[in-house]
C-alpha cells in the first residue's frame, strides 16, 4: 500500500502552486484564495523544497513556470478536480437525505411531479423538497437540482438519464373552434388552419408534419413558451400541440379538446436527469421510482 503521508507534498502547497501557476502571478493567486501573498509565496517555496525543483522564475510583476511546473500542473489539477468532485458528492449525498430540489417545467410540475410528492412525503417525512420550474433546456440550465424531470435527449453528457415514460402528442384546441371544424379534420386541412408553435426546435409542428408526411402549415403563431401556447389555445387562437400529461387537466375541464381525426405521435420522451454528485440517493431513487410506476 501506498504511503501517501511520505510520498505527496502537503494538499494546501498544490493548491498554491496551482493557482500560481494559472495566474503568472503571486498576490492574484493569494486573492483567489483568500490569502496574504506572502502566505502562497511561501506554500509554493515549500513544495519546491519538498520536490527539490524550482517551479517559477520570478520576475518583478510576474512569475513564470519552469519545465517542472509545466509537467506537474496537469497531475494537480486532476487530483485536485477528483478530490473536489468526490467531497462535493459525499456533501451532497449528505444533504440529500434532508433536502432534495426537483427541476422541471410547469405543466410537468403540476401534472407529472406533484401526483408522487404526497407518496414521497410520506416516505421520508423529514425531507425538505422543493420544486424549481423553468423553461431552459436540461443542458443549458444553471440551476442547481437533483433531479430534473423533463421532455427531451436520451443522452447527457452532464447528467444521468432515467427513462420515465414515452408521451403521446397530439393537436388541441378550445371547444368554440372544435366546433367549427370537420368531424374529422385531415392533415391536409391543417394548412389553412391557424396553428400555435413552440419554439423548442424540431418538437413543434414542423417535426409533428415531417413525422407525418403532411405539408408543413403555413401562418404559424410561434411562442417561446409551452404554457402560452395552451393558454391561447384555450382563448381560441388557434390549435396548439398538446402533451398528454401536460394537457390531461384541461381536457378533464373541458378548456380544451382533442382535435378529431387526427393521429397521435409518441415521439416525445419525459426523462428524469440525475445530478451526478447524488447518483446513489435514496429519495432521488424514490423520485424516479414513483414516476415510473405512475407511467404505467
Amino acid at each position: 500500500m501506498a504511503d501517501f503521508g511520505r510520498t505527496l507534498p502537503p494538499l494546501a502547497t498544490l493548491e498554491a502552486f496551482e493557482a500560481a501557476f494559472r495566474h503568472e502571478n503571486f498576490s492574484r493567486a493569494a486573492d483567489e484564495l483568500f490569502q496574504s501573498q506572502a502566505t502562497v509565496s511561501r506554500r509554493v517555496r515549500e513544495l519546491e523544497a519538498d520536490l527539490g525543483v524550482t517551479l517559477f522564475e520570478r520576475h518583478r510583476y510576474h512569475v513564470a513556470p519552469t519545465p517542472d511546473a509545466v509537467a506537474l500542473v496537469g497531475s494537480v489539477r486532476l487530483a485536485l478536480s477528483e478530490l473536489s468532485v468526490a467531497a462535493e458528492r459525499i456533501r451532497r449525498n449528505s444533504a440529500a437525505s434532508t433536502s432534495l430540489t426537483v427541476l422541471t417545467s410547469m405543466s410537468l410540475a403540476s401534472d407529472v411531479v406533484a401526483p408522487v410528492l404526497g407518496e414521497l412525503q410520506q416516505r421520508y417525512p423529514d425531507l425538505n423538497i422543493r420544486v424549481v420550474s423553468s423553461c431552459e433546456s436540461i443542458e443549458t440550465t444553471r440551476e442547481d437540482f437533483d433531479v430534473a424531470i423533463q421532455y427531451g435527449s436520451a443522452v447527457s453528457e452532464r447528467f444521468d438519464v432515467e427513462y420515465v415514460a414515452d408521451e403521446p402528442v397530439f393537436p388541441v384546441c378550445s371547444p368554440e373552434i372544435a366546433a367549427q371544424l370537420p368531424d374529422s379534420v385531415s392533415l391536409d386541412d391543417l394548412g389553412s388552419m391557424p396553428l400555435l408553435d413552440v419554439d423548442y426546435g424540431d418538437s413543434g409542428w414542423t417535426r409533428w408534419s415531417d413525422v407525418l408526411g403532411a405539408d408543413r402549415a403555413s401562418g404559424r403563431v410561434v411562442v417561446t413558451s409551452y404554457e402560452l401556447s395552451l393558454h391561447l389555445a384555450e382563448q381560441g387562437s388557434g390549435i396548439a400541440l398538446g402533451w398528454e400529461r401536460s394537457v390531461a387537466s384541461r381536457l378533464a375541464a373541458g378548456t380544451l379538446v382533442r382535435v378529431p381525426g387526427l393521429p397521435v405521435l409518441t415521439t416525445a420522451r419525459i426523462n428524469a436527469y440525475v445530478n451526478p454528485t447524488v447518483r446513489g440517493s435514496e429519495p432521488v431513487a424514490a423520485v424516479v421510482g414513483l414516476l415510473l410506476d405512475g407511467s404505467a
